[in-house]
């Protein structure tokens, strides 16, 4: 893909949160909430970029996120309810969100991570289709 063509960050971030291709924009790279299709429908971008651990930056940012809102919602909480915190609903409400919120913002977290590394590293070799002699 020609430099003149690449899409700005901007655009690459935003189309990630609203759950598209980072690449191309188009719809259909999420094949399930914990899952990212092989490759983009429309422009046959592989969101894994040949690499089969590629799903982990979105993994570590999502956590990453969950474990910032449990802390914030902790000092809230303990903060608000000073000298008496309920101890025991800190610790099962922050479990619950360390836990849920990953999973909530898998998807988000993913393409965003994805986005990201195509900022940081435009298209290579290999991220197409057309370049690659085993997609049909």
């Amino acid at each position: 893909m020609p430099t003149a063509s690449l899409p700005s960050p901007h655009s690459r971030l935003t189309r990630a949160l609203r759950l598209r291709c980072p690449s191309c924009g188009a719809r259909g790279i999420v094949a399930g909430w914990l899952r990212l299709a092989a490759r983009c429908p429309h422009c046959a971008f592989r969101p894994d970029r040949g690499e089969p651990d590629h799903f982990l930056g979105g993994y570590v940012v999502s956590l990453g996120i969950a474990e910032g809102v449990a802390a914030i919602l902790w000092v809230v909480l303990l903060t608000v309810t000073w000298p008496n915190p309920p101890w025991v609903l800190m610790q099962w409400a922050a479990a619950v969100l360390v836990v849920v919120t990953p999973v909530l913002l898998y998807p988000f977290t993913r393409l965003l991570f994805l986005a990201v590394d195509l900022i940081a590293q435009p298209h290579r070799p290999g991220d197409f289709g057309s370049e690659d002699p085993t997609f049909k």
